[in-house]
């Protein structure tokens, strides 16, 4: 057996090793946190939040009753959960020297979001940033917006709370479901019901915001 032979084994296992470690490489930390939030991975382990600790690609994140948590990315992008949200990250790069192939695409699942862009969503191509929510696809460009779930309130919630819930505080952002698109700006909402009922844009007073707790602000 030649030496390359020998040590190809080892070769091939350090290159596994190497793979995984790039993989779970960090998107976002922890910079606050409130009460309980569980965190599901990718590969279905699950762990306690903490302040400083990370996040991944593929992470599942659920924020318990009266529990909040704020995620900073690493291209600065900001986002806090309220309580009783999930939140998933489906696919996040952030590459300085490459922004054409940066993404940052999120999923909220259920609760409510309050957003500050980064890097991904100023710099890189529009296509690249989305954050999906029950009934509706949003992109942005420059802005801070919010999101309430109303179909998935915990109990006890604001039972006038229809749909998705959606408030612009500073840019603008494109809002589309399977029938309908509309550009959302600053001191506006929208209100979007279903994934396939038409939308129309309010002024930010009529549509429910996220308010983060003192902690989290």
């Amino acid at each position: 057996m030649t030496r390359a032979r020998r040590f190809l084994p080892l070769l091939l296992l350090l290159l596994a090793i190497s793979v995984r470690v790039a993989a779970a490489e960090p998107v976002a930390t922890i910079t606050a946190l409130v009460g309980n939030v569980a965190i599901q991975g990718a590969n279905g382990a699950q762990r306690v939040a903490a302040v400083g600790g990370n996040i991944e690609n593929g992470d599942t994140v659920q924020t318990g009753v009266a529990s909040e948590i704020v995620m900073i990315f690493t291209d600065k992008q900001r986002v806090y959960l309220k309580p009783g949200s999930v939140f998933r990250v489906d696919d996040f790069r952030y590459a300085a020297n490459a922004p054409q192939e940066d993404r940052s695409f999120l999923s909220l699942v259920k609760g409510g979001l309050r957003a500050v862009d980064g890097l991904v969503a100023k710099e890189g191509k529009p296509e690249n940033y989305r954050v999906k929510t029950p009934t509706s696809t949003i992109g942005i460009r420059g802005t801070e917006y919010s999101v309430t779930d109303c179909a998935n309130l915990e109990p006890g919630g604001n039972a006038d709370c229809k749909g998705d819930q959606i408030v612009v505080y500073d840019g603008q952002i494109v809002v589309i479901n399977q029938v309908d698109r509309q550009i959302v700006r600053a001191g506006e909402g929208t209100i979007v019901i279903s994934a396939r009922s038409p939308f129309g844009v309010l002024p930010a007073s009529r549509v429910t915001p996220v308010v983060p707790s003192a902690a989290c602000r």
